[in-house]
């Protein structure tokens, strides 16, 4: 099971990489997803916020400031049952989405990244990053919404 799982992340890596290098990818150089909008700074924090807490994401707000917004949800207990990293979940995991906005030549760049605390009531969150998992891509798909 640990095989699979080194395998599978290395070529989540090594497929990163190759989209990064080729320029195809929306990642931005720190290998974050991101998006240039049209959108202004406020327009484009509001529907970021319509984006993230409809009812299919479930996301809430539990941070926000003028340039920085942090959306966490509770990942419910089945989430652990087909879970690689269960042995290292101590209770529900806690998915959090942080968004960074700053204007760029009279257009707005939203950069994201997103992880997994695996113990989250505890002293060592035990932060997982799932930008290199398939759900760095889905997160990329959400930030092409606000263009």
């Amino acid at each position: 099971m640990l095989r699979k799982l080194v395998l599978a992340a290395c070529a989540a890596i090594f497929l990163t990489a190759c989209q990064t290098a080729s320029g195809v990818s929306g990642f931005s150089p720190d290998n974050k997803p991101t998006v240039l909008t049209s959108l202004s700074l406020p327009e484009a924090r509001a529907n970021a916020k319509a984006i993230f807490t409809r009812p299919s994401l479930a996301f809430h707000v539990t941070s926000e400031t003028p340039d920085r917004i942090l959306f966490s949800k509770t990942m419910p207990a089945s989430v652990n049952d087909n879970n690689p990293l269960k042995e290292r979940t101590k209770s529900d995991p806690l998915n959090q989405v942080a968004l960074t906005f700053r204007t760029e030549d009279g257009k707005t760049r939203v950069t994201a990244d997103n992880w997994l605390l695996l113990n989250p009531h505890g002293a060592d969150k035990d932060k997982f990053n799932l930008l290199h998992t398939p759900d760095g891509r889905r997160l990329q798909n959400k930030l092409n919404e606000l263009q």
